[in-house]
């Protein structure tokens, strides 16, 4: 087990006089249940593990319960009390059971002072399906995604190369024996992934022999999973998409027919939607915004993300090809290094689901399109996964011309730098930023 940076979170949370019971949500595997129990076991004097995986604890609140007879049944139980401030009672897969999802209001409104963490990976699906709710305004939620580079290098013991890339200004040079080590560990860890248990492998025997296994388990129990969401006639499309979306990371898509099925659109359309509620892939709208707020164009056709990278080289079957990896811009048309940025970025989303978007201009008025696009700190970003010449960076010079209060970004494998750039008679400012930095990128701006 190794810290993740959520722990942060929780332990800011824990000191908030204003705190509400809070829902920790991600897709199943990214590391939630470690982590709060690291934080209870680092935070308090006792925490109350309660597991709705486990039948001995479903079973236990089927029905409504009222407050004081649920903290009678974990006295019982657990055979311990519910101390406020010493103990911290965390319900994880609490989507089992609406009665204890009803039951967290009462928790904020009769007793707020009692530390509760819930957890749940199939959270919004699993309302829809059986049409409860959760306490509006009574609750708060956090965000927890598979381990971003920063905490890879935390995984690996590199605390000062990570201390050292988190607090680089965008002025400073990076010594260029740091940024090779820096962008060779990044290559590694896109070539592993963020899953928790991969990552955790791999650091321990290096073996990446033994990854394999863990890669095609996690894909057969989220293929399983879809049986506790949907039903028999709609898995099939569940499981098509799971199984079939990582091979088009970083791509835009069409539902009709997707990945060479016979399936149409309206069965696709929905497939992919009960999939990013459960959090295991992300599609990107399309905005041709010209200035805040950003709004998606529906029409176009939406970019999708997986949930890992190291799940997307699996099923690409492409693992071994980074071993002589020189430049991953160009690797496998860059829809590789557009995941693993897409993935960084959205981890940085704690306590709001991400609004990210692409950028794309319409053909009529001259086609462009921008990898990534978002707000932050009152500009609106555009960022282009590109290696090679600013010259090339066509489509985001297009947009810092279109779009008020803009800030374009190149990630790319080169070093950290403002770049003054003529292109078609006019001056840009671009940022450049290694792949590396890319969890810190949103620093940078703030002090723009």
């Amino acid at each position: 087990m190794f810290n993740r940076d959520i722990n942060q979170y929780l332990a800011n949370w824990k000191e908030r006089k204003n705190r509400k019971p809070l829902v920790l949500r991600g897709a199943r595997q990214v590391g939630k249940t470690s982590s709060v129990l690291l934080f209870g076991r680092e935070h308090f004097e006792d925490t109350i593990h309660l597991n709705l995986e486990k039948e001995e604890h479903r079973r236990l609140f089927r029905e409504q319960v009222s407050l004081k007879d649920f903290l009678k049944i974990i006295e019982i139980e657990f055979r311990k009390k519910v101390i406020p401030g010493n103990t911290l009672l965390f319900i994880d897969e609490i989507q089992n059971s609406p009665p204890l999802i009803n039951l967290l209001r009462f928790f904020r409104e009769d007793m707020p002072e009692v530390h509760i963490v819930a957890a749940g990976s199939l959270l919004e699906v699993k309302i829809e399906k059986e049409g409860f709710s959760f306490p509006v305004g009574r609750v708060e939620f956090a965000y927890m995604y598979p381990v971003n580079y920063f905490e890879y290098l935390s995984a690996k013991g590199e605390e000062r190369l990570r201390g050292f890339l988190e607090n680089i200004s965008l002025n400073e040079s990076i010594p260029d024996g740091i940024h090779k080590k820096a962008l060779k560990e990044f290559y590694e860890y896109t070539m592993i992934g963020g899953m928790p248990e991969a990552v955790k492998t791999y650091v321990e025997d290096g073996n990446l022999n033994g990854l394999q296994n863990i890669y095609s388990s996690l894909f057969t129990g989220y293929c399983e999973d879809v049986y506790k969401y949907s039903s028999y006639a709609r898995a099939k499309y569940l499981s098509f998409v799971i199984e079939t979306a990582p091979l088009f990371a970083g791509s835009t898509v069409s539902y009709n027919k997707f990945g060479g099925s016979d399936f149409g659109s309206r069965e696709m359309s929905r497939a992919f939607d009960t999939l990013e509620k459960t959090m295991i892939l992300h599609q990107l709208d399309a905005t041709k915004s010209k200035l805040m707020p950003l709004v998606p164009q529906r029409r176009r056709p939406k970019k999708i993300f997986f949930l890992d990278v190291g799940l997307v080289n699996y099923r690409m079957n492409i693992i071994n090809e980074y071993l002589n990896l020189k430049e991953l811009s160009g690797f496998y048309r860059g829809r590789i290094a557009e995941q693993v940025v897409a993935q960084n970025i959205i981890s940085r989303f704690q306590d709001t689901k991400p609004e990210l978007f692409y950028w794309a201009k319409d053909k009529s008025s001259g086609s462009a399109e921008v990898d990534f696009c978002l707000i932050h700190s009152g500009k609106i970003l555009g960022i282009e996964v590109k290696s090679g010449k600013a010259g090339k960076l066509r489509s985001l010079f297009s947009f810092a011309d279109e779009v008020e209060n803009s800030l374009i970004i190149r990630l790319y494998s080169g070093m950290l730098k403002i770049e003054k750039v003529e292109y078609s008679g006019r001056s840009y400012r671009l940022v450049s930023i290694p792949f590396y930095l890319a969890p810190g990128m949103f620093s940078f701006i703030s002090s723009e």
